[in-house]
């Protein structure tokens, strides 16, 4: 009786396992709050001294694209007290995460279609080396998670007469929110290609407007000499090296194991090396489960929706691993800038687990999917860069707004800690 209810609850049970762990990762922030670097130096204080007009549609030309979520989540901060604020931006930062569970366990669609591997997708998204500490619980990194949630729509299954607008209003604030969201436009047309429904053709074009709008704020941030100078340049060897350790090797391995063998056994022309090697094997192992897959006897729908898995695989990691590669500041691609291209790498071994019959290369993708969320699970909680995620020394907020009231030429201490402050006046 008892293991039919578990069994029944099964995904419930899942979900509540899942938020426990986001909960154990940082007390902290969940009971107290932080206003994490420009969440508070930047958005927050320009809703804190503009209307609500001009804060929805306020653009960080700086960045060079507009971030709504940060835009909202200001804006609905800015309505409690201030000791308040920093608590109520992390919780709506929850939102897009929350979402991605929900769609991902709760949403019919032709990728993630069993519960096996919608375990998997979550706890790599979650608990993946990917998962690094300075996108962790505030708004201005939700466009990651808005990315996640963009990518898994284009693999739900539509009535072809019906209007989904939840989905079409969650499109549009992702792709307001950044370009990660809408680099999907073209892989939203092939669908409606493949589906003809009224809701995939209105997906196409809410990125496609969304897409519109973030490059010409791109183009007026450079060409006014607005937009920060590291950003938009050529890719160079460096980058290359930095991308290959971060993407390739950090997100199956973890950061420590990684320094290890790097600092010990390879050098920059072996890791770009083994790059591509990677790359070229990955591609050939879907392309020749493909091939394979057209061989046996598939129905044609079947077939089809496995090409699509595979090319929606394939465009998500080349387009998403040139966006930050050109846009990415400087010469550095750890952090917020390798976690989509490393989830997407990841995804690849989930592809090929799911389309390769019983092989070495189905219980290889699993150890590699499995090696990851373990030395995920090691660094997840206690890692170099704790101090985004832990008080250790920390200002107190309070006492910060004790005295802000008392000196409104105040500084307000933010995190990360000790270098970071917010001005709350002209």
């Amino acid at each position: 009786m008892f293991l039919s209810i578990l069994i029944k609850k099964k995904r419930e049970i899942f979900i509540f396992f899942v938020l426990a762990l986001l909960f154990y990762r940082s007390p902290y922030i969940f009971f107290n709050g932080r206003f994490m670097a420009e969440e508070g130096s930047i958005f927050f204080r320009y809703a804190y001294l503009n209307n609500f007009f001009n804060t929805l549609f306020y653009v960080d030309f700086l960045s060079g694209y507009m971030n709504l979520w940060a835009n909202i989540s200001a804006i609905i901060s800015n309505l409690f007290p201030l000791k308040f604020s920093p608590l109520i931006s992390n919780y709506l930062s929850l939102i897009p995460k929350l979402l991605i569970i929900f769609y991902t366990i709760y949403k019919k669609n032709i990728f993630l279609d069993k519960f096996y591997y919608q375990i998997i997708f979550i706890l790599i998204v979650f608990i993946s080396p990917l998962n690094v500490p300075e996108i962790w619980m505030n708004s201005i990194n939700s466009q990651i998670f808005f990315a996640i949630i963009v990518f898994f729509l284009i693999f739900l299954k539509y009535d072809k007469s019906k209007y989904y607008i939840v989905d079409a209003f969650i499109l549009v604030i992702a792709g307001l929110t950044g370009l990660y969201s809408c680099i999907f436009f073209p892989i939203y047309f092939l669908k409606f290609i493949y589906h003809r429904t009224k809701q995939d053709f209105l997906n196409f074009i809410i990125l496609s407007i969304c897409t519109f709008f973030q490059l010409t704020i791109i183009t007026f941030s450079k060409f006014s000499n607005m937009l920060y100078e590291g950003k938009l340049h050529l890719i160079n060897s460096e980058l290359m090296i930095n991308f290959v350790y971060n993407v390739f090797v950090k997100s199956i391995l973890g950061s420590d194991l990684t320094k290890y063998i790097y600092y010990n056994f390879l050098n920059n022309i072996n890791l770009i090396f083994l790059s591509m090697v990677i790359v070229i094997l990955l591609i050939a192992i879907l392309m020749l489960n493909l091939i394979s897959l057209k061989n046996i006897n598939l129905k044609k729908k079947k077939y089809q929706e496995n090409n699509f898995i595979v090319i929606t695989i394939l465009y998500s990691f080349i387009s998403t691993s040139i966006l930050v590669l050109i846009g990415g500041v400087g010469d550095y691609l750890g952090g917020r800038y390798a976690a989509l291209p490393s989830l997407y790498f990841l995804v690849f071994f989930i592809t090929i687990h799911k389309l390769t019959k019983k092989s070495i290369l189905k219980y290889l993708s699993l150890i590699l999917l499995t090696s990851s969320i373990f030395f995920g699970g090691i660094s997840f909680k206690n890692n170099d860069y704790n101090h985004y995620l832990e008080c250790k020394g920390c200002p107190n907020w309070l006492d910060e707004v004790k005295k802000f009231n008392q000196d409104n030429t105040y500084l307000l201490k933010i995190w990360p800690y000790p270098r970071k402050t917010m001005q709350l006046f002209n």
